[in-house]
């Protein structure tokens, strides 16, 4: 694996470990490379963090992609997990760590947000298609895309919500089962 590779895996380990707290330092230490090596490759730690989120943006793509391709999966098995994606390696990241991301640095929460708001095309296909066939009851999808968004953004910076005790995987899971099942209790 190639050094900017191993930076970005590295980087996410730590920021799983520290938040956005970890040094450049210690990630050079931790690479066994200098950290002018590391101000070679990006020219500031927010760039790097840009960079790891754009790798891990791309991974999910690839992941969704893999959803999509599924012939063993469900019309709604898809949507369940095409909505919540998330690549195995980013499971058991503390995603509840980022809280600072919006203001110490704001490119990698804008390039989080747009990432959360665009891509949405195949997700919404597959929800149109539950409607049209009759396996979901119509709904408003742009309802349903800013309910997931919205959620998603909440898990990332409520501060409050780690208290719960929930993983950000397990909370994703929990909006699924809400959105796919409802809240009334039925007979």
């Amino acid at each position: 694996m190639e050094l900017y590779e191993r930076c970005l895996e590295k980087t996410m380990e730590l920021v799983s470990e520290q938040g956005t707290h970890f040094t450049m330092s210690g990630l050079a230490t931790a690479l066994g490379v200098s950290k002018k090596t590391l101000y070679q490759m990006f020219d500031s730690k927010e760039e790097l963090l840009v960079a790891v989120a754009e790798h891990g943006f791309a991974q999910i793509k690839r992941c969704e992609q893999q959803v999509l391709r599924d012939p063993t999966l469900t019309l709604t098995e898809k949507i369940r997990r095409l909505v919540i994606v998330l690549p195995e390696q980013y499971q058991k990241v503390d995603w509840y760590r980022i809280e600072v991301v919006a203001e110490k640095y704001p490119a990698v929460y804008r390039c989080i947000r747009r990432h959360l708001e665009t891509g949405w095309e195949p997700t919404l296909a597959l929800l149109q298609q539950g409607i049209d066939e009759g396996v979901l009851a119509p709904f408003s999808l742009p309802v349903f895309q800013g309910m997931v968004i919205g959620s998603m953004e909440y898990f990332l910076t409520a501060p409050a919500f780690p208290q719960s005790g929930m993983t950000y995987q397990q909370a994703l899971d929990a909006m699924m089962e809400i959105l796919m099942k409802g809240m009334e209790r039925r007979n």
